[in-house]
Formats: C-alpha cells, structure tokens, sequence
C-alpha cells in the first residue's frame, strides 16, 4: 500500500474548553515507530505508512491547572475518512480521552480532552491569579467579612443556612453591654450599609415549619430600604430510615430533610468569602479556644455575667468553636457571585415569598480584568439539588484523595461518608506508606442516632491502616477556683488538604448528605507554597508551636502522632492552645437511619 499523506491536528482542552497551552503530542505507528511530533495545529503533514492502529500519545507540559495524560488507539486509514477510535487507555485510572475526531478529504482533526488531577469537569471552571487566605475560627473570619463589608459601595450578596440577626461580626469589647454591642451585629452592619446606598441582598434556607427571624422579616418587608430578603427551600426527600428498617420507612414514607447550607458573602463582586460558619451567635472563637471566653456569650448577657465567664467562675454559653472561611480576591470570586445569581433569580421567577421586593442579579458586565492578584488555581465547586445534577464536590473530594502520595489531612464537624471511607482505602491499598490524618468531633462520631456510620467507616479504614485513629480537638484551663478543667472544641470545620499542594474548604461536610443533595459550596485551591504554610501554621497552634516541626510531611506526621499520643495520658499544661488527642469511635449494634440522613 502506497504511503499517503495526511494533515493530521490534535487539538488539546481542558473538560472546560480552554486550550492546553505547550502540550506534548506524539503519534507512533505500528510496532511503536514515531510517525510524528509536536503538531502545529493545522500545519502538521502526516505520513501514514498503512491502515492500521496509530498510538496517540499526549501529555499536558506544565499547565497550572495540573491535568492527566491520555494514550489512546486510533484506528487510521491513508487517503480516506476511517479514522475511528478503537480503544482506549489510561495512565493511573486517567480519565481524560478523545472526545471526537473530525475528518475530511485528506484532514483528520482529533479533539482531545485532558482530565484534572485535582479539580472538577462539572460547574465553573478553574481559574488562575487568585489571592487566597484561609481565616481560622470566628474572631478572625467574621472580622475579615466585617471589614470587607463596612467599605462596600455597590453590593453585598450573602447566602447562610441559619441567620441570627444578633450575630457580633466584631468584639472589641465583650465585657460591654448589648446595647453598646449592637452596632456590632450582621444585621445592624448590613442595615448600615442598605442606609449609604448599598444593595443588600440576603438569601436563606426556608426550613420546615420555621419562620425567618423577626428582624430579617421586617427588612424583607420594608420596600424601597435597599435590604432584600429570600428564602429557598431544598425539595429533596428521602426515606429516614436505613433499609433494613424498612417497615418506618412505609409509615413516613419520604420526608424533606434536604437544605440549603451553602455560607458565601461577595462584597461589589471583587471579594469572595466561601466556609463553614453559620450566622449564629455561637459561631465565633478565638484561634486559641480558651475554657472561660467572654465572647461566646449570648448576645443579651450583661457584662456582669461575661466578667463572671473571664474568671472563671461560670461557662460561657456556647462552647468552643472551630471553623474555617476562605478569603479570596480574583476571578473565582464571580463563580461565587454566579451561585448566589442563579438561586436568587430563579426564586423571583418562580414568584417567592418577597420577591415583588427584590431585584434581579445582572449578569456581570463585561470588563477588562486587572492584574492577577494571586498565585492561587481555584475551583468553586458545588453540590445542588434537583432540578440539578451537580455533585462537583464529592468529585473533587474522590480525585483529591486518590491523588494522593504523602498526606491526606482533613477536619471535618463529620466523619461518616462511604464514599470517602471508600476512596482513603483504595488510596492507602496503592501506597501503603500514605499518611491519613482525621480530626474530628468525637461527641458526632459517638452520636447514639448517628454513629453507627461513623464506626462503619472508621473499621472499613482499618483493614487498610491498621494503625489508623480519629482525633478529636480539645482545650484546657483552670477556672477562677483554680481547678484544672478539659473540654472538646465544638468542631464545625469543612477542610481537606493533601500533600501540601492542595487545601478545600467549604460548607460541605464528609457525610454522603453534603456529597448528594444539600446545597452546599466549596473552594478548592491548588497553590503548594500557600497549602504547606496554611498546614504548618495548624499543626503549631495543636502541638504548642513545636519547634521540630517544618522539616517535611513525613517529620511533621510524626510529630503530630507523638503529641497526640502525649495527650491521651495527660493535657499540656502552661500557656493554653488547642490540642489534639486520638479516639476510635464506639460500636453501635445497628445502622438506624440511612447513610445520606444525617
């Protein structure tokens, strides 16, 4: 057979369409010769010895958006349009493929698709240039909204789950009386806002059979004061109960037990707050935990009460609390805005409750973007219920954890998904040396309705990592008697980091709920100077600032074991912080409610 020549271009994309710039592209033909090279789009002049299997191979260079390999088998005929694709390889469990080949007279044009490592194909695209900063616990997160809040100009757009109007974004002085407090709130700061002509909208979960806080009523109702209020509801229904118990299931048949949990804030569409603090008075702490904090009062308590909580004499009315919330400046910022638009306009169309008193969100406008403020790659992924189908967080989650090499660290309010229980022992079963670090709330997993998940995927662990334990986050002091006291922080967090590279953080808890059908947003970020910082600057406020710590993964892990293990005989004394100790969760004979319920 004569040989023939083709023009043959490879054309290489992200899952969301953006050119691979600088990718490898290599054809071999039969028994591995190299047929040819480095295509240059529509210039490539191809020599196809004979009809046959080709193998394309391709590789994706240096992206910053960190993609897999493809190698593929084509099926090519010389001078004609046969070219189909006959199978398909990958390189460790790839998923990036041809999507389509294109062909004419003497043309073959192959459309090539390369995965993420460590983002999502479904919902908004990653992007780069961002400025990222993870903000730990409430005194420094809500301080950081409130400031980005009181210098708006054009809009503030805020979505929680639970909104107390009494939440105090600043403390300055927790002794102070509420009314001297008051101006303080979220809902008096967002109210001073609408007043110098800010748009203010506020988006809510409409939970069953509860009304929205009286203060929030109020404004929704108001016209014309700049302050709108709506509120969604989550359609998802599931059977309550666990499969074998299924006679409770065909008395109360499917119950709407889904939300809207989502926690974002996007001042003027330029700053972007992503994580897992309500707006709730009793989300707010300081980074150091301590027993007796004035601050975790309730709003209404006097100052007299709150100098009782400093020395020691009584508790303060919320536990210690431990969260997370992402700052970001950059292009993810409108992926948060676009969330926040796509709810809050398709609440008006469908005519709800307040909408007659609430503006569209425009679409962006259209604008030259300035400098990239960052260096960080961010994906704002999403879990959305019916009509829906997104489920991009649990995809990142699987894709992160199976990335892995060194690390997989995670805090979390909740440790009880299958899928993640899943994916951490295949990854530990591929490389045995793989380090895994939970921490978690030992009051959740040993929840007497809800812990049988959380044992269930503590064991199914196990067999992979003998060796595996949970840790729990707790704090100690002495009261104002001088007796020596110890308490678990209430830990709300929602954060995965691997390796070093990679850190997400969100609303979304690792229970199968948060994976399948709650409205949940999170941020993944890949900058590995920003993840190894973020890590190391966690594992000192747990271990005392130990001084060995910040050689490497493997140093720091062992360190962190060696304190934990220290803490189970006896709590650190002297200056208070935080610190970690291990648990295993205790056997509960049944399963009673389904693994996505709670």
């Amino acid at each position: 057979m004569p040989r023939e020549r083709a023009t043959f271009d490879v054309l290489v994309t992200t899952p969301h369409g953006a050119p691979v710039q600088g990718a490898s592209v290599r054809l071999l033909g039969p028994r591995g010769a190299l047929v040819a090279e480095e295509f240059t789009p529509g210039r490539s002049r191809v020599v196809l010895p004979r009809r046959g299997d080709y193998e394309l191979i391709v590789e994706p260079g240096a992206s910053p958006f960190e993609l897999k390999p493809l190698r593929t088998t084509l099926f090519l005929t010389p001078g004609k349009c046969g070219s189909s694709l006959a199978a398909m390889s990958g390189l460790d469990g790839v998923r990036s493929r041809v999507e389509r080949i294109e062909c004419a007279e003497g043309r073959i044009t192959v459309h090539v698709v390369l995965d993420y490592v460590w983002f999502s194909h479904m919902g908004y695209p990653p992007t780069l240039g961002n400025r990222v900063d993870i903000l730990v616990d409430g005194e420094d997160g809500w301080r950081a909204v409130a400031e980005a809040l009181l210098e708006a100009r054009r809009t503030i757009r805020v979505t929680t789950w639970v909104y107390e109007p009494e939440l105090e974004l600043l403390r300055p002085d927790p002794l102070a009386e509420p009314a001297d407090r008051e101006a303080y709130t979220i809902q008096r700061i967002l109210e001073s806002r609408a007043q110098a002509s800010v748009t203010v909208q506020l988006l809510l979960w409409d939970p069953p059979l509860l009304p929205i806080p009286g203060e929030a009523r109020r404004v929704a109702l108001t016209e014309g004061d700049g302050f709108e209020v709506l509120t969604e509801k989550n359609p998802t229904e599931r059977p309550i109960f666990d499969e074998r118990h299924s006679l409770g299931n065909f008395l109360f048949g499917d119950v709407q037990i889904g939300s809207f949990h989502q926690k974002t804030v996007v001042v003027d569409g330029r700053i972007g707050f992503c994580g897992g603090m309500n707006m709730r008075q009793n989300d707010w702490d300081t980074r150091h935990h301590r027993l007796f904090e004035p601050g975790r009062c309730r709003f209404s308590r006097p100052g007299s009460f709150r100098a009782r909580v400093k020395e020691g004499l009584c508790a303060a009315d919320h536990p210690p609390r431990h969260d997370f919330v992402a700052r970001i400046e950059g292009p993810s910022v409108a992926h948060l805005e676009e969330n926040f638009r796509e709810r809050w306009n398709r609440l008006l169309e469908r005519g709800a409750p307040n909408a007659e008193r609430s503006t569209p969100v425009p679409p962006p406008e259209p604008a030259v973007l300035p400098e990239a403020p960052g260096r960080a790659v961010v994906q704002v992924v999403r879990t959305m219920p019916a009509p829906h189908t997104e489920r991009g967080i649990l995809d990142v989650y699987l894709r992160a954890v199976a990335a892995a090499r060194r690390l997989i660290y995670v805090e979390d309010q909740y440790f009880r998904s299958t899928y993640v229980s899943e994916a951490i022992v295949e990854a530990a079963r591929k490389n045995p040396r793989l380090a895994v670090l939970v921490i978690t709330s030992e009051a959740q997993a040993n929840h007497p309705l809800t812990g049988a998940w959380s044992h269930a995927c503590f064991e199914r662990i196990r067999e992979a990592i003998p060796d595996f334990e949970l840790y729990s986050l707790r704090c100690a002091g002495r009261d104002g008697r001088g007796k020596r006291r110890v308490q678990e922080v209430d830990h709300h967090g929602k954060l995965l980091l691997v390796d070093d590279v990679f850190v997400m953080v969100g609303s979304c808890n690792v229970n199968d709920r948060g994976f399948e059908y709650e409205g949940e947003c999170n941020v993944a970020i890949v900058d590995p100077a920003f993840a190894a910082t973020f890590r190391l600057g966690l594992f000192r406020d747990y271990l005392g600032g130990d001084p060995r710590l910040g050689k490497d993964i493997e140093r720091d892990v062992a360190i962190f074991r060696e304190h934990a293990a220290r803490h189970a005989e006896r709590p650190p004394d002297g200056d208070p912080h935080p610190y970690v100790v291990p648990f295993a969760p205790r056997p509960r004979r049944s399963q009673i409610f389904g693994r996505s319920v709670f």
